[in-house]
């Protein structure tokens, strides 16, 4: 069989999210997740005849800013057209969409990975009005029915769509964090996947490698997790390798992505964009959208999320994993970068501390970094202390458990606890002298070269003093009593 070296996958994504209003986007119902089933509904959102839209003007607001944040130019005018489809899920029997006057064109997004990342062009960022819910797998459905939720119905739904240029799994489960990532930084949606607010779509065609014309295209829609995206498009990049390497023709389809079983099955024959007869919403005009006002919200101060990542890797010498988690989890990133310059120290130490021993003692608690008092000054404080030698590690991590508790000043905590390091080499060196005395076998293979016998000695003293010996005097002076032979 040909391997999967002789192939190559073209993956274009569609991304639908919900945008963050307290209104849908054509009626005053409530934006709302969890309600009742259809009990957010009125005439405009249920298609009742001769209803009218009014169009949310917060939306078009955050639909900019999202456009503008995914680096995509702004318009001077924006437009709605109906999308004209059948499904049960869509009462008026169009969609209002942007098919011609979209919020942003040509748009790009930049990813991380290991070898530093890349960037992948978005082609646009429009509007539309999201559709009702299906509801199949409730407790509630009888097998075989599917019923209607229009709670969702008329709900603002934004679409990212990337141009088909990525080509790999891999790549695209970057990409797809990178735009939702953003999506939050900007506060334009929650980006929730259990909520259905982040949802995506895939296209992907596979051709023999080198070769021009791509291959026929097919569509795995409704993924509802970035993990079921990368999975369904491993799953179907071999199945369609396998159709073409056997001389076989893949059919464009439209196709489900089965959690369980791993595979896509088909829904439908894929529609092109010609079935959908597009025309300019009739009951909605253009709207021009003032030069001052489109400034504005390119204006708006953003970071993009690779500059934190690249950030993290470059000054702090995190790895990714550690990059993603400091600069994606809640209050991490802006803890890190005020404990830092309180510190002044090196920047290591403090992600060594806040990705091991906060976060450890965070989860043990059950609780997010800004629930606990520990202050980014307080665990600056505490590692100046550490460096001083005036607590060692075990004694420090006692005193950073009583900050999270209790906030406070590392040094009173420090003494009020009777922590601080002992580093009285003369006391210290009777206390060494009594472990090689108790420890008589430990001293004859350590004068063995067995250094692996330190270990008794030390323990010893760390009981003696109960964890506050300076563990580098210990050391020295276990090291100077075997060489003296006493």
């Amino acid at each position: 069989m040909t391997s999967a070296a002789a192939y190559e996958a073209t993956i274009g994504l569609e991304v639908h999210v919900q945008l963050r209003t307290a209104s849908k986007l054509f009626c005053g119902c409530a934006n709302e997740f969890g309600a009742p089933p259809n009990t957010l509904t009125c005439p405009v959102c249920l298609g009742h005849p001769g209803s009218l839209p009014v169009l949310n003007g917060e939306a078009i607001l955050l639909g900019l800013r999202a456009a503008a944040a995914l680096d995509c130019s702004l318009p001077a005018m924006i437009r709605f057209d109906r999308k004209n489809y059948f499904y049960p899920d869509l009462p008026k029997g169009f969609q209002i969409s942007q098919h011609s006057g979209a919020v942003g064109l040509d748009g790009a997004v930049e990813y991380w990975d290991e070898e530093g990342g890349g960037t992948v062009a978005v082609e646009r960022v429009h509007l539309e009005e999201d559709t009702a819910k299906a509801v199949h797998a409730e407790a509630y459905v009888r097998p075989g029915e599917t019923l209607l939720d229009f709670n969702r119905s008329g709900v603002p739904l934004m679409e990212v769509v990337s141009r088909p240029v990525i080509t790999s799994p891999e790549m695209a489960r970057r990409y797809i964090v990178a735009v939702r990532q953003t999506l939050i930084d900007v506060g334009v949606s929650d980006c929730g996947l259990e909520k259905g607010a982040f949802r995506i779509d895939t296209n992907i065609s596979v051709k023999p490698k080198g070769e021009a014309k791509l291959g026929e295209q097919v569509e795995i829609k409704n993924l509802n997790s970035i993990r079921a995206m990368e999975a369904a498009l491993e799953y179907e990049f071999e199945r369609q390798r396998e159709i073409l390497a056997g001389g076989g023709k893949v059919e464009r389809v439209t196709l489900h992505y089965d959690d369980a079983t791993g595979e896509t099955t088909p829904t439908r024959f894929k529609e092109v964009r010609a079935d959908y007869r597009y025309f300019a919403e009739p009951d909605l005009p253009p709207v021009a959208l003032p030069a001052s006002y489109v400034e504005k919200v390119r204006a708006d101060d953003f970071a993009p999320p690779a500059a934190r990542i690249r950030e993290l890797r470059e000054g702090y010498d995190t790895t990714l994993a550690e990059a993603e988690m400091l600069a994606f989890a809640p209050a991490y990133y802006d803890f890190l970068g005020r404990a830092a310059a309180a510190y002044g120290g090196e920047r290591r130490a403090v992600v060594n501390w806040l990705v091991g021993d906060v976060t450890r003692e965070l989860k043990e608690r059950g609780e997010e970094l800004a629930d606990a008092k520990l202050t980014p000054e307080g665990l600056a404080s505490l590692l100046k202390l550490l460096d001083a030698g005036e607590v060692n590690v075990p004694g420090a991590r006692e005193v950073l458990a009583a900050l999270m508790n209790e906030g406070g000043d590392p040094a009173a905590l420090l003494e009020a606890k009777g922590l601080g390091q002992i580093s009285d080499a003369g006391a210290l060196e009777e206390l060494v002298r009594a472990a090689a005395a108790a420890n008589p076998k430990a001293v004859a293979d350590l004068r063995a070269g067995k250094e692996r016998a330190r270990g008794a000695l030390v323990g010893y003293v760390m009981k003696e003093t109960k964890g506050r010996a300076n563990p580098q005097i210990v050391n020295e002076l276990i090291t100077k009593v075997i060489a003296a032979g006493d």
